[in-house]
């Protein structure tokens, strides 16, 4: 296991960094290249899908290293919660080819060409614990890494929009490593 010395979960820790790092590329790309991006998330893994307009479904983007699918490491799980409603996550990540199996299994996660993501709340954990991280879209398009304190509150780590009250100090807001 992956547990530094501060007793954190170095391995959910990195996996919630990744994951919001690459949300904000493809928050970006979205914009730029004026296309409609969506992420697919199963119990252990996710994958990034794009729009096709012409064919009117969703494709795996193939060939970019970047949003390439992804595998939590062995031990993690996923939790969605969509409009504050926890979503049943599928075992394993669709085998996406024909346009059938496209269409059954669209984004969970949408994000716009427009740079609006949707709501959301994922969180990562290990088996047998409660989520200790997780990465949320807020409505005001606020995108936040956040960690679980000793109150069993959650406190943000990572954000896009950080506060603007300048009592408030975020506890570290910066891009992820």
């Amino acid at each position: 296991l992956s547990f530094g010395v501060l007793g954190r979960d170095r391995q959910v820790e990195d996996e919630s960094r990744r994951f919001w790092t690459v949300l904000q590329q493809a928050r970006e790309e979205g914009e730029m290249q004026v296309e409609d991006l969506g992420i697919f998330v199963s119990n252990g893994a996710y994958e990034y899908l794009r729009f096709d307009s012409r064919k009117d479904e969703w494709q795996p983007i193939e060939g970019d290293e970047l949003f390439q699918q992804r595998e939590l490491p062995e031990g993690l799980r996923f939790r969605l919660r969509l409009e504050s409603r926890e979503v049943v996550l599928k075992p394993n990540l669709p085998q996406r080819g024909d346009k059938d199996e496209n269409k059954k299994n669209p984004p969970h996660i949408m994000v716009l060409s427009s740079g609006d993501v949707s709501p959301f709340e994922l969180e990562i954990e290990r088996e047998g614990q409660p989520a200790l991280w997780r990465v949320t879209a807020h409505a005001d398009n606020n995108l936040r890494v956040e960690v679980r304190d000793d109150r069993n509150q959650w406190a943000a780590l990572l954000e896009t929009k950080p506060p603007k009250d300048d009592k408030q100090q975020p506890t570290r807001v910066s891009s992820a490593r």
